[in-house]
């Protein structure tokens, strides 16, 4: 009489996503948010969406309790950082996004290529 299966099989999220060829959820939530920011730096200045995310709080301002610690800004930067850019050069590729495209160091052409998406 052949073995039956156990009624339950564990398999580990790492075998998931290389069976599915799915990206960490990290990089997807990165990748959104490059494209939010190309998107926002090529608004008009005085679009509300890009004043709020862009705006730098007053020195005494103090976030509320239960609040997260960092910023959308901070968090931006902070993936910046990660790939060797300053915020002024993330700024500079997402206006000048044709010039993004004729880039060929690894690294900064990934990651203008998904700010434009």
């Amino acid at each position: 009489m052949p073995e039956e299966d156990p009624p339950y099989h564990r398999v580990s999220n790492w075998e998931v996503r290389r069976i599915t060829e799915q990206p960490l959820l990290t990089s997807i939530i990165q990748k959104r948010r490059l494209m939010l920011f190309g998107r926002l730096i090529r608004m008009d200045e005085s679009a509300d969406a890009r004043r709020i995310l862009t705006a730098v709080p007053q020195s005494d301002w103090r976030r509320p309790v239960g609040r997260p610690h960092s910023s959308w800004m901070a968090t931006l930067k902070n993936g910046l950082s990660l790939h060797n850019l300053t915020y002024e050069d993330a700024i500079e590729m997402a206006l000048h996004k044709p010039q993004v495209e004729l880039r060929t160091d690894g690294a900064c052409r990934i990651m203008m290529m998904m700010m434009m998406s």
